[in-house]
């Protein structure tokens, strides 16, 4: 037994520390792996909602005045609800439920309190007990043998009867001897006959004062309960039960090509209602749907391609968008199928399913060209035609249409560099719906058959594809931080406030970047990279050092430095620290993710190799004994071509300004060893540049500095005077 509690005991505290690390510190949220399988079912489950309506995965809906578009016959006996009859039925229960009257009591016993008072105060001086006994007498039985009410009874109150409820006993009978039920007028007259009867020997304005005083103490003892008259009305109704009549086996409930009129319409909600296909038939759709979605999303994604970026992050963020697309994609589909069928029924003359080939079936396509790359746009492509399917019962023609768009969309704008590239892919994009379109008609086996429509609607159906994605892009380069070529090029304006700061407070830097720009650029050219991000990255890689521009030796203009005065410790923190300040500088600056990403990674986890040398000859033991990880960068390595062309370009720009002689195998020596020392350093493992891009870059990285420092004729020395005999004021900048 102790053993057995031991390892009880065990196990519970293990299974505490696991809810404890992992559930209630919800680190697992923040796993990449369970980002990605969170993302994918997530897109799964929207997908199969969306695509559920159409498939069929709930019975049918039909409505009165369609035309039934097949023979319906039941296979088995069910009842039908008589919804006609049922509410009739309903409706003369409540009309049989008597008005219910509240009667109080206490109105009664008030007047034979106040008969006394009011006898009193109008006689006056002739008040007489032997005159109160007289009328107490005639007038009191009067009140207690009648209901009075304000306004009297309906006149189908008085044909039903009412039902009377005592106010203080809550008690109810049915009152079917309306007579007795009196308005305040007819109360009244009642009363006077009364007196006159029974006082026919006394004087007229005796009597009259009788009545006064019999009137002012005449008050209503029943009132209309309104509330409590439909709870009974609501009470009857409910108990009514259907009326049904049957359907047997065999039963013709709607042709073909007739309408549908409301008796059939519950003929077909009974008839699909007993099958039971609710039940079961619908959730198993819907469960078939999501399992092939998600298994063709898994196909999908491990088939990408090497240019699909693999960091968790972005990787991640990637699926993101890939998944809002994708279901963007489907919505416009279903907005696409809706509009088709309203134009259709408003001009007849074009076919609904012309119509369809309208509806921007790449768009998808096309954006995820744009904002990611083209190989993952093909991916979109084979996955949302596939989908596209189950919205047109499986015909092959659709889904072969939109992905022969996708394929012509994401091939066309890809490198795009101007918004006006947007209309000319629409119109590129129409021009190949029109081929397409071509070719099925043939494979259909006529030609002819709405041809001219057809050709109209995928002409238009690419410029408005080009048109939806123009207005889409910004919102998705807001929403994710994606740089597009377009939005790049306007970072690379040099006329940026932040690079006209550069030029007057970090000049070193500046002319730093654009030699780094100019060389990244190149290679990417070469090895098949994205130039335009690695070049506007190189412009802002460095713009960290804008926060202590003097302590970069190339903005240092006076002999002064400012390390001399600080530990090689501080030092390196400083130099580092420039990193971090660009990313910050960057992000107020909204540069991106994809360009504060670069900057983070532009030096990687590299060694600021001048200050751990200089740490390493100084004479305090303490500073000697630091760990170069005090002289490393925090990283990340790079994690893109881009970002290890930026690193290589920095480094190699930095170094050749080092050359006393720049001659071209001084300059091939020094491109190739500082390669070769950061590839040996391992900054280059997860960047995918192989030995091949490596030998292209460094040619690419010669070629250029070569024209850099290029050697020029001495031309012989002339005397630097002008005509003045004053020295010429550009001798130092032409030397």
């Amino acid at each position: 037994m102790d053993i057995i509690d031991s390892v009880t005991k065990k196990a519970a505290n293990l299974f505490k520390m696991f809810i404890k690390k992992h559930i209630l510190s919800l680190s697992f949220l923040t796993n990449a792996v369970y980002q990605r399988w969170t993302i994918a079912i997530v897109l799964c489950i929207i997908l199969s909602i969306i695509l559920a309506p159409d498939i069929h995965l709930i019975n049918p809906k039909y409505s009165v005045g369609v035309i039934s578009p097949k023979d319906i016959k039941a296979d088995r006996d069910f009842l039908v609800e008589d919804i006609e009859s049922t509410e009739q039925k309903k409706i003369d229960a409540a009309n049989n439920i008597k008005s219910v009257y509240d009667y109080d009591s206490n109105v009664n016993e008030n007047i034979k309190a106040n008969l006394f008072k009011a006898l009193n105060a109008e006689l006056g001086q002739k008040f007489s007990s032997k005159l109160y006994q007289k009328v107490n007498r005639f007038i009191i039985p009067f009140y207690e043998n009648i209901y009075i009410t304000n306004n009297g009874l309906t006149a189908t109150d008085k044909q039903k009867g009412i039902t009377l409820r005592n106010y203080e006993a809550q008690t109810e009978e049915d009152l079917e001897d309306i007579s007795q039920v009196l308005a305040m007028r007819q109360a009244e007259a009642a009363l006077g006959k009364i007196i006159n009867t029974h006082f026919s020997t006394e004087d007229q304005d005796l009597k009259h004062v009788i009545f006064n005083a019999c009137k002012k103490i005449t008050l209503p003892n029943l009132s209309f309960n309104k509330g409590a008259t439909e709870k009974k009305k609501a009470a009857a109704m409910e108990d009514i039960k259907p009326v049904f009549f049957q359907v047997q086996r065999n039963e013709m409930i709607v042709r073909e090509g007739e309408k549908i009129t409301p008796r059939e319409i519950a003929k077909l909600n009974a008839f699909y209602k007993a099958t039971g296909d609710n039940r079961f038939s619908g959730i198993a759709v819907i469960l078939g749907i999501f399992f092939t979605t998600l298994f063709l999303s898994l196909v999908l994604y491990f088939w990408r391609t090497r240019n699909w970026l693999k960091t968790p992050h972005t990787s991640n963020v990637d699926l993101l968008i890939f998944g809002f697309i994708i279901i963007l994609q489907l919505i416009f589909v279903k907005i696409g199928i809706f509009i088709s069928g309203a134009v259709n029924r408003a001009f007849p003359f074009i076919s609904i399913e012309s119509c369809f080939f309208a509806i921007p079936f790449a768009m998808g396509a096309m954006l995820i060209a744009i904002l990611i790359n083209r190989n993952v746009a093909l991916i979109i492509g084979v996955f949302s035609s596939f989908l596209i399917g189950f919205l047109y019962d499986e015909k092959i023609i659709f889904p072969l249409y939109s992905f022969l768009g996708s394929v012509a969309a994401s091939y066309k704008i890809v490198n795009y560099r101007q918004r006006s590239a947007f209309l000319k892919v629409g119109i590129f994009l129409g021009v190949m719906n029109m081929a397409a379109i071509f070719c099925l008609n043939l494979v259909s086996g006529n030609l002819l058959h709405d041809l001219f429509w057809r050709l109209l609607a995928g002409f238009a159906g690419g410029m408005i594809t080009g048109i939806v994605v123009a207005g889409i892009t910004p919102i998705f380069e807001s929403m994710f931080g994606i740089m597009t070529d377009i939005k790049l090029l306007e970072l690379a304006n040099l006329n940026q406030p932040i690079f006209q700061k550069m030029i007057i407070e970090a000049p070193g830097t500046y002319h730093h970047s654009i030699i780094v720009a100019s060389l990244v650029e190149a290679a990417c050219e070469a090895i098949g990279a994205n130039p335009i991000l690695a070049k506007v990255s190189a412009y802002y890689h460095d713009i960290g050092k804008l926060k202590k521009p003097q302590y970069f030796i190339e903005n240092q203009t006076k002999n002064e430095n400012k390390h001399d005065k600080l530990s090689p410790k501080m030092s390196s923190l400083v130099i580092i620290s420039h990193v971090k300040d660009g990313c910050e500088l960057a992000h107020e600056a909204k540069l991106g993710r994809q360009i504060i990403n670069i900057i983070r990674e532009s030096h990687g986890t590299s060694i600021v190799s001048y200050f751990y040398d200089k740490a390493k000859k100084d004479k305090d033991e303490s500073i000697r004994s630091l760990s170069e990880n005090y002289f490393r960068y925090p990283g990340p390595k790079p994690q893109t071509k881009e970002a290890g062309l930026v690193m290589l370009g920095d480094v190699v720009e930095a170094s050749s300004r080092t050359l006393s002689n720049p001659t071209p195998s001084r300059i091939r020596s020094l491109v190739r060893e500082r390669i070769e020392r950061i590839y040996t350093d391992g900054q280059l493992d997860n960047c995918e540049l192989t030995l091949h891009d490596l030998n292209t870059i460094a040619e690419t990285f010669t070629r250029i500095l070569n024209g850099i420092f290029h050697q020029r004729i001495d031309y012989p020395e002339q005397t630097p005077k002008d005509i003045n005999g004053r020295k010429d004021k550009n001798e130092n900048i032409n030397r």
